[in-house]
């Protein structure tokens, strides 16, 4: 069966690519026509409505880091990966809809770092626009994008990492927020409709679910799976992003008031689960797909579902699902290279360097920060080999850095010591770096990732690469503490 193996797109599917592509970059040339300044250029003038936040949260916070990361990990280990990848999250958004988004509303920030000086000074933005910076880069999608052509174009992972960036970068420059949302209104319906149509056809190709429930091993069933309960945790713990999620933040603060915020998350929030269920599907359908010899044995988790459709798919419907998850990749893309770009200008440059900065000029710098912002991004993917470890990493050095001190500025009365901020953000920040080097340089190669071992007396303990949120967030509150304390004792002197 692997001989006939077809993921080659016909000309039909190439021509559906090529208009959605050209369809993209118009919307941008349109858009650009609106932007007059930096405020409507980031934050869409302060006047999103309830339906494009929809389209525009649920396309951005579900790009290809979780169409390929969901997939990747019900590929290896089954409906864990939305019961303890996923489902988290749900609540994490709930509960930002319903008390995060009306404090936030209370102020008129443009980006979280601005909460950060706000409450704790220049210090303290910058930590938290290097930790926001790191998180932005789209490294997730990029990767997927890589994938994604390496797989139907037969290019290099480095050159679909450019090609389909390219194209995101262009409209973003163009329109910035304006033309993300208005194109994520298109996407999120295409990356939708694109995943149900697929389902079936991969759910026939293996015989349906009862040869799929009555095949596979039971772990594909068990909502825990196989896994160490510790990795369970941190994959779980990731989920604390959710309420520093920097894309999030900016459409609060885009948004025409909290009323539309919190509509669109709690919609979204059933999106967002069917759309996990979904593509866990999916994952499950091609490991299935592996056991029957359909798809080769030695195939990458996160190549799995993209080889799983496109071989179950007819001609025409395959262009039309590559079109829908460039949609999934460019609703992130653009997205978050806006936002790491407004990290380095808005956030970093502007008031370190130039706080008399013309708004013209911060326009023009962040578009170019926007280029600029590709170049990390590539040097960061090759580090990781699978998805889901480049998503807890990143989460991870957003949470420990943002997450204790941001919460406290929101709900703590009294206010905030520069210290305290200060303290909390650098330790947690410092602490994902060390955990991660260490583990990195002296543990062993495990699972495609790093696992280091410490002996003592007759016990043993794995400290996983992804454990580092486990020590980093108590070390961010205790750091908070500290500058509490050294604030306090500097008055009574």
């Amino acid at each position: 069966m692997i001989e006939n193996l077809n993921l080659q797109l016909d000309l039909l599917d190439y021509t559906i690519v090529i208009l959605y592509l050209g369809g993209m970059i118009t919307v941008g040339l349109w858009i650009a026509r609106k932007v007059r300044d930096f405020t409507s250029f980031f934050v869409a003038g302060h006047l999103m409505t309830t339906p494009l936040l929809i389209s525009t949260l649920v396309s951005t916070y579900y790009g290809l880091d979780v169409t390929f990361g969901v997939s990747e990990v019900s590929f290896e280990e089954g409906v864990m990966a939305w019961f303890v990848y996923s489902r988290p999250y749900y609540l994490a958004i709930l509960v930002t809809g319903l008390f995060v988004a009306r404090r936030l509303k209370a102020f008129a920030f443009l980006s979280l770092p601005d909460i950060a000086e706000h409450f704790y000074g220049k210090g303290t933005r910058v930590t938290m626009a290097l930790a926001n910076f790191l998180y932005n880069l789209p490294i997730l999608s990029i990767i997927g994008m890589g994938v994604l052509f390496k797989i139907t174009l037969g290019l290099s992972e480095i050159q679909g990492y450019l090609l389909g960036a390219s194209i995101a970068v262009v409209y973003t420059l163009l329109g910035g927020l304006w033309a993300d949302a208005i194109t994520d209104t298109f996407q999120f319906v295409l990356m939708c409709v694109t995943l149900a149509i697929a389902i079936p056809f991969a759910i026939q190709m293996v015989g349906g679910f009862e040869w799929i429930f009555a095949q596979l091993d039971a772990k594909y069933f068990a909502s825990m799976g196989e896994v160490a309960p510790g990795y369970l945790f941190a994959l779980a713990l990731s989920a604390f992003s959710v309420f520093v999620e920097p894309a999030l933040y900016q459409r609060i603060f885009a948004a025409k008031d909290e009323r539309s915020v919190r509509r669109a998350l709690l919609i979204g929030i059933l999106l967002w689960a069917a759309y996990d269920w979904g593509v866990t599907i999916l994952g499950i359908a091609a490991a299935a797909a592996v056991k029957q010899n359909l798809l080769p044995a030695d195939i990458e988790g996160r190549q799995a579902l993209i080889h799983m459709v496109l071989v179950s798919l007819p001609i025409g419907l395959k262009g039309f699902f590559i079109a829908g998850i460039l949609s999934a990749a460019m609703s992130t893309v653009d997205s978050y290279l806006l936002l790491s770009s407004g990290n380095m200008t808005y956030d970093i440059y502007r008031p370190l360097f130039r706080p008399d900065m013309s708004d013209a000029a911060l326009l023009r710098w962040t578009r170019i920060g926007i280029v600029a912002s590709l170049i990390p991004c590539l040097a960061i993917a090759v580090y990781f080999q699978r998805i889901t470890d480049a998503w807890v990493f990143m989460s991870t050095v957003l949470t420990a850095t943002t997450l204790v001190p941001i919460m406290a500025a929101i709900f703590l009365r009294g206010t905030r010591k520069r210290l305290e901020g200060l303290l909390s953000s650098l330790v947690g920040l410092a602490t994902v770096l060390l955990y991660y080097g260490l583990v990195t340089l002296l543990g062993q190669e495990q699972k495609d990732s790093y696992v280091l071992t410490v002996y003592w007396s007759l016990h043993t303990l794995e400290l996983w690469r992804e454990y580092s949120l486990f020590f980093a967030l108590p070390l961010s509150v205790a750091g908070f503490m500290l500058g509490s304390a050294l604030s306090a004792s500097a008055r009574r002197k």
